[in-house]
């Protein structure tokens, strides 16, 4: 009789851990249904088969019938296997198992995500590397500039140093001029001209003074000016060099991240 066929039913159930749902049906309907906690399907015992399953179908054609069904109808892809049940060369119902294709699905696509994640994983620590070679570029054109901006600071002061010395020719050259026109007043009619000259070189003195004092001011700005750009130049190329550091550990974790997507591709093509 079907009903000794009940221990079977438990049987298959508890050795998959209660996940797949197991069947046992007569000619007409359900006797035993042991339901599985991943595939809940909307049978009891004493239900009469429909003619869409596979119990029904196995029990019309005597044999096997392997039925896959898509994620749409209950949210998780499973198949559906039945197997008719014979006494003496008669068929006197069958038994139905439906399982999960997930554990199967996930399998199949292991090994092309597992390269995915391998390829990616590539392309991100070249573009680390890529970043990581230009935040170093940065920093050395950082570093270069630095040391041009320290040796126009250095022209600066030589500069005004020439300007002190320009200051100090229109200083003498104003008072020789003073004192050219002293001798020329006391050489009366005779010194005449030569107060003219006396006092043209007296306003170029004057003027070569303002223009000293003008380029002074001018070389202050200059460096006042470098002064900021070095400092900040040296905070960039401060700030790129711990960027560089991080960049550089960041390139460590994604190498080893790296190597366990390429493992894990090797494992998976072995499953």
């Amino acid at each position: 009789m079907i009903e000794d066929y009940v221990q079977m039913v438990d049987v298959i159930f508890e050795t998959d851990f209660g996940k797949t749902s197991v069947f046992l049906f007569d000619l007409e309907k359900y006797i035993h249904i042991k339901m599985g906690s991943v595939i809940n399907l909307p049978f009891k015992a004493g239900d009469i088969l429909p003619a869409t399953t596979t119990s029904y179908q196995c029990l019309r054609t005597g044999e096997k019938v392997e039925k896959m069904v898509g994620a749409e109808v209950l949210g998780v892809a499973y198949t559906g296997i039945a197997y008719p049940i014979r006494e003496n060369g008669v068929i006197i119902g069958g038994i139905a198992t439906t399982g999960s294709n997930e554990r199967e699905y996930a399998l199949e696509k292991l090994p092309s995500l597992a390269k995915e994640l391998s390829e990616s994983l590539e392309q991100v620590s070249a573009a680390m590397e890529n970043i990581a070679a230009s935040a170093q570029a940065l920093a050395d054109g950082g570093q270069a500039l630095t040391i041009q901006s320290q040796e126009v600071n250095e022209k600066a002061l030589q500069m005004e140093e020439v300007v002190e010395y320009i200051n100090s020719v229109a200083s003498d050259t104003k008072v020789l001029g003073l004192n050219a026109s002293i001798e020329a007043s006391r050489a009366g009619e005779v010194g005449r001209g030569f107060a003219v000259v006396a006092s043209e070189i007296r306003a170029m003195a004057i003027s070569s003074a303002t223009s000293a004092k003008d380029i002074r001011k001018i070389i202050g700005s200059i460096q006042g000016l470098v002064g900021k750009m070095t400092v900040e130049l040296e905070q960039v190329g401060g700030n790129t060099q711990e960027v560089s550091a991080a960049v550089e550990e960041i390139g460590a974790t994604i190498e080893t991240l790296t190597s366990s997507a390429i493992a894990l591709s090797a494992l998976a093509e072995k499953i």
